[in-house]
Parts: structure tokens; C-alpha cells; sequence
């Protein structure tokens, strides 16, 4: 895709991947929407890119719902007339605890409303605007490869991921039967574990789903607690990833026309590998080694 004096839309924009993905798409010539919960971050990320000699506006825009969602697409097409592209990026960790049963309903709710739900949320919205428009694009999604292997840590957040990878899959078989030219992508940051906000991600927790252990966080609110507590779990810190490295490797996989932009470690494709094999031979499935 050639984003030249192309319109993208790309929530959870105001820091991270989001953010990294808007200076990147800029930079190829497009005209940018950034939108977030956090109207502060948000305004210094739009001045960033336009202080640079980018176009960009932002909208706040809480993903999750739909009201909002359509604010925002109405927003953006009535500074541009047209969009293009349509990151679903926004994200959270969903907290709760590391098991099952000891987590809140709320963290479930709050990372399907948001992880699963507001792309959903994009789709509804921009997708009828783009097909009437006429003039192909892309609509994409943020997902995890928690998503496709399942730390054993993190259900909710597991679980948000992995019913977008196959919402994703889906709409691009839809696209495919209709013979659109609107091509569907996921997002898997990586290789390493990103460097964003996410761990912190409580800090915006809507009222809807607020809960003392979800507010918590499980005690790790930035990468410097995460990697303190890899230290103790594993004996060593894991590698992580630049969030504009992993705009570059979005940027470079959309101009080959990758669905799945999926950079892996060795470790993590033969988890990959494991999980497949677990299925085709009925097992019960193998606790994934992620780092």
C-alpha cells in the first residue's frame, strides 16, 4: 500500500507501538488521525509529528465504544473526505489475576470491551464509509502472540487476543469471497516484548470495570517492575523491542502485503510450533516458553 497523501486512523496512538506506527506512516506521506483515552499524551503525540513536518489531528476516542468510535470516524472524515487505512491499536492488559478463578469478571470484560471489541467497534464503523468510498485501503488490528500461544499469567488478556485473531481472519475471507481490494492485517509487536505503556495500562481504567485487583495491576505498572520480576522468575531480564523497530517491520510487511505481520524469535516460533502440534495430536497443551 502506498501511503502517500493517504488518510490513516490509528487508536491507542498517543504512546507505544500506536504512536511509533503514526511518526512511521507520516513519514511515507500520510495524513494522520491520532486517537486515545489520554487527551494530554495525545495532544503532545500530534504536535510531535506535525512540529516535524507531518499532517496530523487527534481525536479523543475511547475504543471500546461504539458512540465514540463513530465521532471518530466522522471526525476524520470531515477533515479529509476520505479514509484509507484504519489501525485498530488501542489496547489493554486487562489485569485480574493470574488464574482464572481468582480474577475479576471485570478484568474479562474490560479486555474483550477493549482488546476484542473496539477493532470490532472500527470495523462496524469505517468499513461501510471505505467499501462507498470506492478506493480500496486497509484495515488492520492490533493482537499479541499471547494470543496465539497462552502465557499461563495472563487469561484475560490471552483471551482478548485470540478471538481477534480470528475476527481478523474472518473479515479477510469476507473481503476475499466480496472481492473487495480492502485488505485485512494483524499486528503481532515483537519480536521481544515491545517497551509501551501497556503493563500501565490500569492508569486509564474506566469506571465500568474498576476493581481493586484490576486497578492493582498485579503490582507491575512499567517495564522497569516487569523486568524485576523477570529477574526473579527466570534469572535474567528479557530482550525487548523498540516500538518504532516494530513500525518499521509494519511498515515494510504492509508494502509486501502481509496479513499476518508476525516477527518471531526462534523461541517463540518453535511455541508456535508446539501449540500446533498439541492440537493435531489431541494433547493437552504444553506451557508455552515465551523469552
Amino acid at each position: 500500500m502506498d501511503f502517500t497523501d493517504k488518510v490513516a486512523v490509528i487508536t491507542g496512538a498517543a504512546s507505544g507501538v500506536g504512536k511509533a506506527l503514526s511518526h512511521r506512516l507520516a513519514k511515507a506521506g500520510a495524513k494522520i488521525v491520532l486517537s486515545d483515552i489520554e487527551g494530554g499524551a495525545l495532544d503532545k503525540a500530534v504536535a510531535e509529528i506535525n512540529d516535524g513536518g507531518g499532517t496530523a489531528i487527534g481525536i479523543v476516542c475511547d475504543a471500546s465504544k461504539r458512540d465514540e468510535v463513530d465521532a471518530l470516524r466522522d471526525a476524520a472524515f470531515a477533515k479529509w473526505g476520505k479514509v484509507h487505512a484504519v489501525f485498530n491499536n488501542a489496547g489493554v492488559g486487562g489485569g485480574g489475576g493470574p488464574s482464572i478463578w481468582t480474577s475479576p469478571e471485570k478484568s474479562f470484560r474490560w479486555a474483550m470491551d477493549v482488546n476484542f471489541f473496539g477493532p470490532l467497534n472500527g470495523i462496524l464503523s469505517f468499513l461501510p464509509r471505505m467499501f462507498e468510498q470506492n478506493e480500496g485501503g486497509l484495515m488492520a488490528a492490533t493482537s499479541s502472540g499471547a494470543g496465539i500461544v497462552f502465557p499461563p499469567n495472563s487469561p484475560a488478556y490471552s483471551a482478548s487476543k485470540a478471538a481477534l485473531i480470528a475476527l481478523m481472519e474472518v473479515l479477510q475471507y469476507q473481503l476475499d469471497m466480496v472481492q473487495s481490494d480492502i485488505k485485512a492485517a494483524i499486528l503481532f509487536p515483537g519480536p521481544h516484548v515491545v517497551d509501551t505503556n501497556l503493563f500501565g495500562s490500569h492508569r486509564n481504567l474506566q469506571k465500568d470495570y474498576d476493581d481493586p485487583i484490576i486497578r492493582a495491576g498485579g503490582g507491575i505498572d512499567d517495564m522497569e517492575t516487569f523486568q524485576i520480576v523477570m529477574k526473579q522468575f527466570i534469572g535474567r531480564e528479557v530482550e525487548t523491542t523498540d516500538p518504532v523497530d516494530f513500525a518499521e517491520e509494519v511498515y515494510t510487511s504492509l508494502l509486501r502485503d502481509d496479513f499476518y505481520i508476525l516477527p518471531l524469535t526462534d523461541v517463540t516460533k518453535d511455541a508456535v510450533r508446539k501449540r500446533t502440534d498439541d492440537m493435531l495430536a489431541r494433547r493437552h497443551p504444553t506451557v508455552p516458553q515465551m523469552f
